[in-house]
This record gives C-alpha cells, sequence and structure tokens, in this order.
C-alpha cells in the first residue's frame, strides 16, 4: 500500500542529501497533499544546516513551522563511525540535541519521525530474534550513538510532540555508498565487466547472517505508519523482512548476473569482527500496526544495484571517449 500523507503539509528532512534521503523525498512529492511545502536543506539547491550549529537548526525550524520532520541525518557506516568515534557522537547525538530542542521550542505539536538502526539491538540478537520489547545491548560506536539519539529525542521533545522511532535491519539500493556489502560487491563486478579490474573480488567476512531490505520498501514503511492516526507520544518499530541470509548470498545473487568468471578473495582491511553472527529481527509490531510487509525481492535489489553500477561504468567509457 502506499497511503498519502494528507494530514501533513510542511515537512523538514534532515539528512535528505543521503542515500535514504532521495528515496524519502521522491515518496513525499507522491504522497503529500497538493501544496504542501518540502523542506530538505542540502538538497534541491537548498543551503544546508549544519546540525552541529543549534542556533542555525533553531532558526531553520522555526521559519518552516513543519509539521512533520524526518530526522534521517546520521554518520551512517558501522566501519567509518569506528575510526571517528569523537565525529560520529557529535553529529549523531548532538546534532539530534540540537534538532530535538529546536522541535520543542519552535513546533511542539509536530510528530517526529527518527530513523535508527536495528543494530542497537547488539548482542541482544545472540539471545535470538530482538522485537520492540528486547533490551538493546548496542556494540559499536555507530548502534551506542543511535541508541543515546533515541533517548535524547524521548526526554527533550515537548511532550505534545508525537515520535516515531523506526529501527530498520539493513537497507540497500542504487545510489548507496560503496563502503556497503552489497555495492562494494557490485561496483567491483560491474568494473571487472568493463575490463576496467581484473577479475577478482575483494570481500570482507561472508558468514555474517543478515535480514537485508530494499531502502524502497524502508521508505514505504515510514511513511506508510505515519499515514496512519495514532496519538501515542513514542511509538518504537522494526523494519525488517523477518528473512535472514549470510552475506555470502549477496555475493552469489550478484554472481549469477554475470557471465564473467571471477575469483574471490578475502580482503584483511575489508574484514570487520563481529560477535553477532546473526541478526533476527521480529517486525511483528508494524504489520500489525498498519499491514505493511515487504514487497520487493532480493534477486530484485541486488540486479538492481548491479545494473546501476553498471550503467556508472558505461558513462565513465562514454566520457572517456568524448574526452
Amino acid at each position: 500500500m502506499t497511503e498519502p500523507l494528507l494530514r501533513f503539509h510542511s515537512v523538514f528532512v534532515t539528512g535528505g542529501s543521503g542515500f535514504v534521503g532521495r528515496y524519502l523525498l521522491d515518496a513525499l512529492r507522491d504522497r503529500l497533499p497538493v501544496g504542501a511545502r518540502l523542506v530538505a536543506p542540502g538538497r534541491d539547491g537548498k543551503a544546508s544546516v549544519d546540525l552541529r550549529d543549534g542556533v542555525a537548526v533553531r532558526a531553520a525550524i522555526a521559519e518552516v513551522q513543519p509539521d512533520l520532520i524526518f530526522h534521517l541525518a546520521a554518520q551512517s557506516s558501522v566501519g567509518q563511525s569506528a575510526g571517528a568515534a569523537a565525529e560520529t557522537w557529535v553529529t549523531n547525538v548532538v546534532g539530534t540535541l540540537n534538532v530535538a530542542q529546536a522541535i520543542a521550542s519552535e513546533v511542539p505539536e509536530a510528530m517526529v519521525a527518527f530513523a535508527s538502526s536495528s543494530e542497537v539491538y547488539g548482542d541482544a540478537f545472540n539471545c535470538g530474534p530482538a522485537d520492540e520489547e528486547t533490551v538493546p545491548r548496542p556494540k559499536s560506536v555507530y548502534a551506542r550513538t543511535k541508541r543515546a539519539a533515541e533517548e535524547v529525542l524521548v526526554d527533550t521533545l515537548a511532550s505534545s510532540n508525537r515520535l516515531r522511532i523506526f529501527r530498520p535491519t539493513n537497507h540497500s539500493g542504487p545510489g548507496q555508498n560503496t563502503r556497503f556489502a552489497l555495492p562494494a560487491f557490485a561496483q567491483q563486478i560491474a568494473a571487472i565487466e568493463s575490463g576496467r579490474l581484473p577479475p577478482v573480488i575483494k570481500v570482507g567476512s561472508l558468514t555474517a547472517e543478515r535480514d537485508f531490505l530494499d531502502v524502497r520498501d524502508v521508505v514505504d514503511a515510514y511513511c506508510d505508519t505515519l499515514a496512519q492516526p495514532g496519538d501515542e507520544r513514542v511509538v518504537t518499530l522494526n523494519i525488517a523482512s523477518g528473512q535472514v541470509v549470510p552475506i555470502s548470498r549477496l555475493l552469489e545473487g550478484l554472481m549469477a548476473l554475470t557471465e564473467m568468471q571471477v575469483v574471490v578473495e578475502q580482503d584483511p582491511t575489508r574484514m570487520r569482527p563481529s560477535d553477532v553472527p546473526r541478526a533476527a529481527i521480529d517486525a511483528g509490531r508494524i504489520r500489525s500496526r498498519i499491514g505493511w510487509q515487504a514487497s520487493r525481492l532480493l534477486d530484485d535489489m541486488i540486479a538492481d544495484v548491479l545494473n546501476d553500477f553498471r550503467d556508472q561504468e558505461c558513462e565513465q567509457t562514454a566520457g572517456q571517449f568524448r574526452s
């Protein structure tokens, strides 16, 4: 289902220039009522707003007067956050505090949607599937900052603000950065097919089991949830397919789409230790509330990501000929 967001007339999106932001903004343009205002600093020619600057954040919120705020902005890579802990805390927590304070002061009746992460469950995954009542036990800098940002919002927003905390599982699609597994694999295959790389794919660990979603399913879950009436102050929702596969499944899906004979080699620089061999997520709450479930097949998502990188290789080759 693609429910319209008819009750919102002014929407402010942080992180609109990021991977998920691109898809969310497209969905909002389709679902918001005619004449609704959609503001995403840093996108569509709009000046960016530094979330570390509380004065600037408050001024932006005051000017837009949104009745819905999507807070997507974050340092989103688990691997990258490990090497930049202080920066990650400032971006993910101090930035969120500034957003929350601005909302509480300027638009205390607004709805707030926060993109957290299923990574917050951490060690709890080792005890079985995690639902929203599972006590988070985050393991990484990224996960700890996401969990802290959840609490910042709960504590800092006005009592009249309504907050929806989303904890999506791993999600991918065309346009995702190659810091993540599927685009990292797909980029290499596309470059091998074009002759730009030798037929060797460098990989990290392939054994960890995760639940993978198409980013468009995640955005649908966000929007379909917010389209429904609800006066609860805080609602936390997992977003997941319920199907757990090893990371090797992504590589297998890509290899089935190419005629190239490719050798797979483990690269020590890509190895990231994980004490969570299997991350299973119970998304029963969102299904029972709005009937949402993943609608896009894993293999279709894999093909979309690979074809996106193939297109990029073609454009690069064409550019070389033009120059």
